[in-house]
């Protein structure tokens, strides 16, 4: 049981440095706003990236998972639809390259989390299934 408890800390953990990890891409996107709209975006990203790094980190609540994977979620919605923008010619590729490189980056992280949050949310309540189907 200890063993299985200890892997837990350790699996929750890295997830929190994934989630890290998350927030550390947005802020190197905070250069490159376009408007300050999208930098408060951007900046409100990286407090939510660490917010659920820190959740992870502390205590791994069924909670933190759902926020998690709902999170990674919504950043993929983002993220997919506003790499197909970044096409361009001229001066402006330089840049779109490197940003579509970030963005390809954080979209590729943001679906990893989500299929980490989603396979521990699915071990952690196996149990309630079955008790539902006895309840039937």
């Amino acid at each position: 049981m200890f063993a299985a408890q200890r892997s837990g800390v350790i699996a929750r953990r890295a997830a929190a440095g994934l989630a890290a990890t998350s927030a550390v891409l947005h802020g190197a996107m905070l250069g490159d706003a376009a408007n300050a709209a999208s930098a408060v975006l951007l900046a409100g990203m990286v407090g939510a990236c660490l917010y659920c790094a820190r959740e992870l980190w502390r205590a791994g609540t069924v909670r933190a998972w759902c926020l998690v994977a709902l999170m990674n979620l919504a950043m993929v919605a983002v993220h997919l639809p506003a790499s197909v923008g970044h096409h361009g010619t001229g001066a402006a590729m330089g840049s779109a390259v490197a940003q579509s490189t970030t963005m390809t980056v954080a979209t590729a992280l943001a679906l990893t989390e989500v299929v980490v949050a989603v396979t521990v949310l699915c071990y952690r309540t196996r149990g309630n299934a079955r008790v539902l189907e006895r309840t039937e």
